[in-house]
Order: C-alpha cells, then structure tokens, then sequence
C-alpha cells in the first residue's frame, strides 16, 4: 500500500481555507471579548479562552482529501493562529512570549486531537 507521507497527506486546499475559516473565528471573538469584559471580567477571560478552543477546532474539522488527520489539523490550527498573531501583537499587552508559546501550543494539541477525530470519524462513515 503505498501511503502519502509528510504534506503530500495533506490536501493544503482545505488546509487554507481551514486557516480562514480558523481566523475569522478568532477575530470575532477577539473582539468581543473587550465588549463582555466590560460587563464582567471573568466572562470576558473565558470566551477569550473558548474563542481559540473554537477557532482551532473549526479551522481543523473539514478534511477534505487529507489522508493524515492530525497533520492536516495542526496546519490549519496554527496557520490560523499565525494570521491573527499580528493583530494581537499590536496590543502591548498581546507581546508576552509565553501566552503567545502556551497559544500556539494550544493550537498544535487542538488541531491534532480535532483532525484526529475526524479522520476517524470519516473512517467510520466509510466503513458503513
């Protein structure tokens, strides 16, 4: 059986268009969370934190002709970690390496778990 390996298991289509998918995601909830945080601090820090948990998994769930899940959701997590990073470092306070290294950490685990689980749920279907 010959296998694809590295990024040719990857269908880099659905990976960009996972990317923007990802990006916007994170700019709607960036931006809203300003606005709830006003009203209550604690509201405000969570739907920052469920905005990239979302934004992450979103980016990574369509697979499209991907053969490696988790490849396939690490790339499109991290690609839309890495389109919205400008704007959050035009914020003094978005500078700070660890939140930035913890973020993009995030993103490497979420992608792999979420293309992991896709994989395998398109797998499933296949064999029904």
């Amino acid at each position: 059986m010959n296998r694809a390996q590295g990024l040719d298991a990857v269908d880099m289509v659905t990976v960009v268009r996972g990317c923007g998918r990802g990006f916007l995601v994170l700019v709607v909830g960036g931006l809203l969370a300003p606005v709830l945080a006003q009203r209550a601090p604690l509201l405000g820090t969570l739907v920052l934190a469920g905005t990239a948990l979302a934004a992450f998994a979103v980016a990574s769930l369509p697979l499209g002709g991907s053969v490696n899940g988790p490849l396939h959701g690490i790339l499109a997590a991290v690609g839309a970690y890495l389109l919205v990073l400008p704007l959050v470092l035009l914020a003094p306070s978005g500078r700070d390496v660890l939140q930035i290294s913890m973020t993009a950490g995030t993103a490497v685990f979420v992608g792999a778990g979420t293309g992991w689980a896709a994989q395998r749920l398109r797998k499933k279907e296949g064999q029904a």
